[in-house]
């Protein structure tokens, strides 16, 4: 692992999948993006917002982003079970 890794949280994100050419993507531009990472957590949270809004658009955007840099596991694919038991809890009022 470099000397230096950035870790990215839910708002830095959200900001690069809202303006992908703003700060944010100039920043990871000149760390490098295999210096950029974020977790699980933040995945979890992302994907839940997209589940939550049901947007194709936004969908392929979270995807995208979090394709493209490293995300810190807590268990391979707990991001998706939180999204979908979330917004099924959310959904049934609790």
């Amino acid at each position: 692992m470099p000397a230096r890794v950035y870790l990215l949280d839910t708002s830095m994100l959200s900001d690069l999948v809202r303006h992908p050419q703003g700060f944010v993507a100039i920043r990871i531009a000149e760390v490098g993006e295999d210096n950029v990472l974020t977790s699980i957590i933040v995945a979890c949270e992302l994907r839940y917002g997209i589940a939550k809004r049901g947007s194709k658009r936004l969908t392929r955007q979270v995807e995208a982003v979090l394709g493209a840099i490293t995300v810190l596991p807590l268990e391979k694919g707990a991001d998706r079970h939180y999204a979908a038991i979330r917004t099924a809890l959310e959904r049934k009022g609790t």
